[in-house]
C-alpha cells in the first residue's frame, strides 16, 4: 500500500490536472443522493449507533473459522488508516468517526471486521495532531528504525486511540484486527524530485546514497526481518540460488541489517505485543496481526544501499547466466526463504499467545505478505493461526488461485490488503497497483480476478483502504481540511472512489450480506476445533518431508510430512488417510516397522502393536 501521511503532500495533488472521469456507478450514486439500502430482498438497518452485538470468540477449524456453534463464518471488511495518522486536524476525520461509517449498514456497509494498522513512527511521535518535526526522524517519510518506542509508548497509543475502536467494536458487531503495521516502501527523498512535490516537504538533506543509514537520511525502505543468527544462512541460499550471478549482483551490492537493527526488531515485538495483547486479552472480538509486511530477504531481490526492493524483481529476462524464472514465489526453492522467517517470527507469535490465549492470531510473509503459497507447508504454532495476504495488480502474483487460493485450501487465509488504482497514485508512480501491467492499464481484469477469487475460496477479504489519502484510497481525496470530501466521515459517501475498489467494494460488500456473516453466541471457542497441523504440512526443510529420508514399509516408502516424528504418511503420498491405516495394519510385522519402532509408535507406549493402528486411525 501507499501512505501519504503530509498535508502538503495532498494539496499538491489537488493541483494536478483533472482527469476525464466517464459515467459510472458513482456518479450514478451521487445523483440519486444515496446509496443502494437493499440487495436481493435483504432489507437494511438504521443507523447503526445502536447496535449491540455479542461478538463471539472464533476458532480456527482446519481452512475454517468457526464460531462456538461449529458454523464457518467468514469476516470481510477494511482497513483504515493508522488511529494517530487520522488524529491529524488536516484529514478532517478522527479513526472513531470513519469505523463508524465502516460499520454502518443504512450505509450500505456490511462490515465485520474492521483491520486497524499501528505504525511504529507514531507510537514514537507520541502526540495526538502529530507535527512532522515530531516524527522520529523530523518527517513524515523519514525512517522509524526499531527502538523508538517502549511500553509507555505503547500504553499511551492503547489509551489514546485503540481503546475507543475495541470499544465500538463490541457495540458495532464488527471485530477489530490490530496491526503491528511495519510497512515499506517509505522512500529516498530524491526519489521524489520529479514528482512535484514541494522541496520544503522534506526536512533532511541527504539524499541517500552510500550515506542512507545516516540518521539525518530522508526516506528508506522498510527493515529486513531477520535475526542476527540467520545471516550465514541467508548468504548460503544467495550462493546456492545462484541469485548474485541471476541478477548480475556483488556481494556489496547485498544488504543485511546489522545486529544492532535486527536485535532492536525483535525487542520491539516483543514490547509491543506484551501489551497489547495482554491489554486486549479479554476482548473476544479482538483479532492479533502480528506482522504486516515482512519485506526481503527473500529469494530474488531485496534492495541494497544503491537500490530499492522490488527493483530488479521479476525482470523479463534475468542478466547473468541465472534463470528469473528460478525465483517465482511458488518455486519449490524460495521455501527455504519462508522457513527462515517462521523460525525468525515464532517468538513473537509465542508472546502474543502467552498473554492472549485462545484469541485468532495472523501473520504475514516475506516479500509483503506474498509468500502466502507457503504457510500449508510449514505452519507457525499456534492455538489459532491464521495467515494474511496482500496483493495489488502484480501480474507474477496471478492467477491468485495459485497463489493465494491453494493455501487457503487448507489454512484460514485473510485477503487482508488488496486494490487498484487508475491511472497511478497521487505522486509516485504506482506500478504494482495501477495495472499497467499486461493489461496497459485496464483494470477489469485484476476486478474480476478479485471477485472470482473471493467467491471461490472461503478467504476473509479487507479491501485496502478505508480513507481519502491511504492509497488506493476508496474516497476521493479531496482538500484536506476543507468541505469537500475530507471534512468529517459525515459527507465520504458523496466521494466515494470509482478509480479504486471503493464504489466496487460497496457495492460487493452489499451482494455478499447474509453469506456466513451472523455468529451464534457463545463465551468458549468452538470446542471440536482442529487446531492441529493442516493435511500439507511438512515443516521445514526441502518439499516432501523432512529431508528426503523415508522408511520401506512394504511396497510403500513412508514418510513424516508433519515433522513430529512419527511417519504417519506409511502410503508416503504427501496425506494422511484412511489408505495409510490399511497400509500400516498389512505391514505391522514388516522389517520397515519393527525396526523403526520410535517412528510408528503412534500411541506412545513404546511397543508396537495393534493400539498403534487404532491410534493412528483416530488421528484422520
Amino acid at each position: 500500500m501507499t501512505e501519504n501521511t503530509n498535508q502538503a503532500d495532498s494539496e499538491a495533488q489537488s493541483k494536478r490536472g483533472s482527469r476525464t472521469i466517464s459515467t459510472s456507478r458513482r456518479t450514478i450514486l451521487k445523483a440519486t443522493g444515496t446509496s443502494v439500502i437493499a440487495i436481493g430482498g435483504l432489507g437494511v438497518s438504521g443507523a447503526a449507533s445502536t447496535q449491540e452485538v455479542d461478538l463471539p470468540p472464533l476458532a480456527r477449524d482446519g481452512n475454517k473459522i468457526v464460531d462456538p456453534s461449529g458454523n464457518e463464518v467468514i469476516l470481510r471488511g477494511v482497513n483504515i488508516a493508522d488511529p494517530a495518522e487520522q488524529s491529524r486536524k488536516w484529514r478532517g476525520q478522527t479513526a472513531p468517526e470513519t469505523f463508524r461509517l465502516a460499520t454502518n449498514e443504512s450505509e450500505g456497509w456490511y462490515t465485520n471486521v474492521v483491520r486497524v494498522p499501528v505504525m511504529p513512527a507514531f507510537l514514537a511521535a507520541g502526540t495526538r495532531n502529530a507535527e512532522p518535526w515530531e516524527m522520529p526522524h523530523g518527517d513524515d517519510w523519514g525512517p522509524a528504525l526499531p527502538g523508538q518506542f517502549d511500553r509507555e509508548d505503547v500504553k499511551w497509543y492503547c489509551r489514546t486511540f485503540l481503546d475507543e475502536l475495541v470499544e465500538l467494536g463490541a457495540q458495532r458487531g464488527a471485530y477489530v484486527m490490530i496491526d503491528y503495521h511495519r510497512h515499506y516502501p517509505v522512500f529516498h527523498q530524491e526519489d521524489h524530485k520529479n514528482h512535484g512535490v514541494d522541496p520544503n516537504v522534506w526536512q533532511c538533506s541527504s539524499d541517500g546514497g552510500e550515506d542512507w543509514r545516516h540518521p539525518e537520511v530522508c526516506g528508506e525502505r522498510g527493515v529486513l526481518w531477520h535475526g542476527e543468527d540467520q545471516v550465514d544462512e541467508i548468504w548460503d541460499l544467495i550462493d546456492e540460488q545462484n541469485i548474485l550471478e541471476a541478477y548480475d549482483l556483488t556481494e556489496d551490492d547485498i544488504y543485511l541489517e546489522p545486529p544492532e537493527v535486527s536485535n532492536a526488531l525483535d525487542e520491539e515485538l516483543h514490547t509491543f505485543w506484551e501489551v497489547v495483547a495482554d491489554r486486549y486479552a479479554g476482548d473476544d472480538h479482538v483479532i492479533f496481526d502480528v506482522y504486516n509486511e515482512p519485506t526481503g530477504p527473500y529469494g530474488g531481490d531485496w534492495g541494497g544501499p544503491q537500490r530499492q526492493a522490488g527493483d530488479l524483481s521479476d525482470p523479463a529476462e534475468a542478466p547473468g547466466d541465472g534463470d528469473a524464472s528460478n525465483y517465482d514465489v511458488a518455486n519449490d526453492d524460495m521455501k527455504a526463504w519462508y522457513d527462515l522467517w517462521v523460525d525468525r517470527a515464532q517468538p513473537w507469535v509465542d508472546t502474543v499467545e502467552e498473554n492472549a490465549p485462545g484469541h485468532l492470531v495472523t501473520i504475514g510473509s516475506p516479500r509483503w505478505s506474498q509468500y502466502t503459497y507457503w504457510a500449508p507447508y510449514n505452519e507457525f504454532d499456534a492455538e489459532n493461526m491464521c495467515y494474511t495476504a496482500h496483493v495489488y495488480t502484480q501480474d507474477d502474483l496471478r492467477p491468485l488461485s495459485k497463489y493465494f487460493g491453494e493455501a487457503a485450501e487448507h489454512v484460514p487465509v485473510f485477503f487482508s490488503e488488496f486494490g487498484w488504482i487508475e491511472g497511478g497514485g497521487m505522486h509516485v508512480d504506482t506500478p504494482w497497483m495501477d495495472c499497467s501491467g499486461e493489461h496497459d492499464g485496464d483494470c477489469e481484469p485484476y476486478i474480476q480476478g478479485y471477485e472470482e477469487f473471493i467467491e471461490n475460496y472461503d478467504v476473509h477479504p479487507l479491501a485496502w483502504s478505508f480513507d481519502h489519502t491511504y492509497e488506493p484510497n476508496m474516497f476521493e481525496h479531496g482538500t484536506p481540511g476543507r468541505n469537500d470530501g475530507a471534512k468529517g466521515a459525515d459527507d465520504w459517501m458523496n466521494y466515494l472512489n470509482d478509480e479504486t475498489p471503493g464504489v466496487w467494494w460497496h457495492e460487493m460488500n452489499q451482494q455478499m450480506a447474509g453469506d456466513r456473516d451472523t455468529f451464534a453466541p457463545g463465551d468458549e471457542p468452538y470446542p471440536d476445533a482442529d487446531n492441529g497441523k493442516n493435511d500439507k504440512h511438512i515443516g521445514p526443510g526441502p518439499i516432501g518431508g523432512s529431508g528426503d529420508e523415508t522408511v520401506e514399509v512394504g511396497e510403500y516408502e513412508a514418510r513424516d510430512t508433519d515433522d513430529d516424528g512419527r511417519y504417519e504418511d506409511v502410503t508416503g503420498d504427501g496425506e494422511t488417510s484412511h489408505e495409510d491405516v490399511n497400509a500400516f495394519f498389512e505391514h505391522l510385522e514388516s522389517d520397515g516397522v519393527q525396526n523403526n519402532p520410535e517412528k510408528f509408535d503412534f500411541d506412545g507406549n513404546g511397543e508396537i502393536g495393534f493400539s498403534d493402528v487404532l491410534k493412528l486411525l483416530n488421528e484422520i
